[in-house]
């Protein structure tokens, strides 16, 4: 999924995962260039969510590996928590903010821990970051509790920008929102890409969500990557798991299934 004269900005060669005996994911390959954007669809238990959590060095690999800008990151051998995580950016699909800390300081967080910031210069960054995203200063006042949903997805947003990542994952963005609030996360992601150059893997159930988001769309179904393509083709497409998923058809091949 990236011009093969140049070196891609994420790529994830034959990646493997099990739970017990369980296989999750099989051989799972994909790359992509930087300012790129790759929506990954599929059904509950089709292992979107493992699949992320292994780019990002959450879950070790069984086999496979990955590389930003050709240099590998993660393989069965080589663990990312001993390399440097800035490469990735992760939004969770809950937000995962501290309850405990208010707006300003969530958004400061990663930037005085993850790059050391002193607490002037990560609260002057999170500032930075929240007037990016439309939030105002007086905001940062508040508790995630006094915000609503679409409220803290974007906070959530403004977090993961603070670490100036060069890949973002983003776990269901727009799950729990209102058509209308889909829409303005979907914007705002789109935003932050274009104007940061930054790569994106999303996992999402959304259609309409998936073909905002995506230059590429692909489907996992039973822990592997049946289907890629053009956004435009997702619908046109022959494949009769695809079609059916895409369009929400109750009968078909598709095979629902419980997994991770």
């Amino acid at each position: 999924m990236s011009d093969s004269r140049e070196t891609p900005r994420l790529r994830v060669t034959d990646l493997t995962k099990s739970f017990g005996n369980k296989m999750i994911l099989h051989n799972v390959s994909f790359q992509l260039a930087k300012g790129s954007s790759l929506v990954i669809i599929g059904g509950s238990g089709s292992g979107k969510s493992v699949l992320i959590k292994c780019i990002s060095g959450l879950y070790a690999l069984d086999q496979g590996q990955i590389e930003v800008d050709g240099k590998v990151l993660t393989s069965r051998r080589n663990r990312i928590d001993a390399m440097p995580q800035r490469n990735f950016g992760f939004m969770f699909q809950n937000a995962a903010l501290f309850d405990s800390l208010n707006i300003l300081e969530n958004v400061a967080f990663g930037a005085k821990h993850a790059l050391k910031m002193n607490h002037k210069a990560a609260r002057e960054l999170a500032l930075e970051k929240l007037s990016l995203l439309g939030i105002s200063r007086r905001m940062g006042n508040l508790y995630p509790s006094d915000i609503s949903t679409g409220l803290r997805k974007v906070i959530a947003l403004a977090r993961t920008l603070t670490i100036d990542p060069q890949i973002i994952l983003f776990d269901e963005p727009t799950t729990g929102l209102d058509p209308l609030m889909s829409k303005k996360i979907d914007e705002l992601i789109l935003q932050c890409i274009r104007s940061e150059s930054l790569t994106a893997v999303t996992i999402t159930h959304d259609m309409s969500s998936a073909m905002r988001l995506g230059d590429k769309i692909a489907m996992l179904y039973k822990g592997t990557l049946i289907w890629s393509g053009k956004p435009d083709k997702l619908f046109k497409t022959d494949n009769a798991l695809v079609k059916q998923f895409a369009n929400g058809y109750l009968d078909g091949p598709f095979a629902f299934t419980n997994s991770p």
